[in-house]
């Protein structure tokens, strides 16, 4: 290592970011969503970084508890990696080189089906090249400090750094995964396969996965569409069921009718716009710091839900999200948060979640405990959400634009990437055949 990337690190951890790693040009290969140069041009090489999610947080949210400090967590931990990022970048240019941070999250290529969600750069594969983390069995990827429950960012530039090692592909799902997959249990929509791998290939190694049914069942599970377990015998915190699949599970192969059944649900809640704007908002976006003042410590947040909620839609408020009934838009995610840095603490993760019982919404819109299916039937029956038609109308009006605006479209260099990739990804997959 040259006296550049110890700098760079150093200033990193003085940061408060202690998981670091480099990528020079020779490990990005991949993908479009590995290329560095969509986000700056003329990019060479890549800073990854991770922090650790609050794991209290993490516990309050799995078990129930309470939504609202990972929620917050969510907020102050996006903004801290933004935030690092830019000054990492700051700190690179003024020692005579181009830099750029690449935003925490929700920043999408154009593309013609918008609900693809192609980053313009993947913290993920990014820490993978730069030794930080290996793939886990569900897709998030996995550091050897604090599992997959992490903020990643990534800082682009165009000096030639030498690169860290890294794990081997592996690492994780067989020393690791393969003795676990709860990832696969938490999952309400049911997206992973408890068998079968898929692969993605970076610089010419393939990296496995668990094979995936439909990534829009993930979109239904993360926007709250749909957050009764397959047993019946829990929820995440998602406010709304997809009635046909209470009784029977979906077809997951049938990729046509499930992204019928998020637009229907998605557009029936009256509120999709809004909750993924702040979600939007959070993730691609730095806020001056000074607004986050008045945020409750999440070492030791307020007993009172009401004041907890209240500095959710204050922050909203700020950063230009009013309206919502519920500011906390963070309903799932549960893939990553069970994952911890070991097999004991995922376990206890894990029974923290499938032991914590179903929230629905109950009188006036706030969620409350049911212990039984049953009972939280009874429960959603007797406080129905209401929406008028206008209302759903609006919605769907603002849903179109917003998605318009800022994914639709089309991105040839993209697309010409992505058909080199497949042909390379092809070719090594039959050469692992043989």
């Amino acid at each position: 290592m040259t006296g550049l990337e110890s700098k760079i690190k150093d200033f990193a951890r003085a940061q408060g970011i202690e998981v670091v790693g480099i990528a020079g040009p020779e490990r990005l290969e991949g993908p479009p969503s590995l290329d560095p140069t969509y986000t700056m041009k003329g990019a060479r090489s890549i800073v990854s970084m991770a922090l650790p999610m609050k794991v209290s947080a993490i516990y309050d949210f799995l078990g129930k508890k309470s939504p609202a400090p990972h929620n917050m967590d969510q907020l102050l931990g996006n903004q801290k990696m933004h935030r690092a990022c830019g000054r990492l970048a700051e700190f690179i240019i003024s020692l005579g080189y181009q830099a750029k941070p690449v935003p925490p999250n929700n920043t999408y290529r154009r593309s013609l089906d918008v609900f693809s969600t192609h980053p313009s750069f993947s913290h993920r594969f990014g820490a993978i090249v730069s030794g930080i983390a290996a793939s886990g069995w569900s897709g998030n990827v996995m550091t050897k400090e604090y599992g997959a429950a992490v903020f990643l960012g990534t800082v682009v530039t165009d000096a030639v750094l030498a690169s860290d090692p890294q794990l081997p592909p592996r690492h994780f799902i067989d020393n690791y995964c393969y003795k676990c997959k709860l990832c696969d249990k938490v999952c309400p929509a049911g997206m992973f396969e408890a068998e079968g791998e898929e692969y993605v290939l970076l610089n010419g190694e393939l990296h496995p996965r668990a094979k995936r049914n439909c990534i829009d069942l993930c979109n239904i599970s993360c926007f709250g569409l749909h957050g009764l377990s397959r047993d019946k015998k829990w929820t995440s915190w998602g406010r709304h069921w997809i009635t046909s699949w209470i009784e029977h599970e979906p077809d997951r192969t049938h990729k046509r009718k499930i992204r019928q059944a998020l637009l229907v649900k998605g557009s029936r809640t009256g509120d999709s716009t809004l909750r993924y704007d702040l979600i939007r908002r959070l993730g691609s976006l730095c806020w001056p710091e000074e607004w986050l003042q008045g945020m409750p410590e999440l070492e030791n947040p307020p007993e009172d839900e009401a004041v907890r909620n209240r500095a959710l839609a204050k922050y909203a408020e700020r950063i230009g999200v009013t309206g919502l009934k519920d500011y906390n838009v963070l309903t799932c995610g549960q893939c990553a948060l069970v994952c911890g840095p070991d097999l004991k603490e995922t376990g206890d993760r894990y029974h923290c979640l499938i032991e914590s019982g179903l929230v629905v919404p109950g009188p006036e819109g706030r969620m409350v405990h049911a212990d039984t299916f049953e009972q939280a039937m009874e429960i959603r029956k007797k406080y129905p959400q209401k929406l008028s038609k206008e209302e759903m109308n609006r919605d769907a009006r603002a849903s179109a634009k917003l998605w318009h605006k800022f994914y639709f479209g089309i991105e040839p260099k993209s697309v010409v990437q992505d058909l080199r990739y497949k042909r390379r990804l092809k070719k090594a997959l039959k050469g692992k055949a043989h």
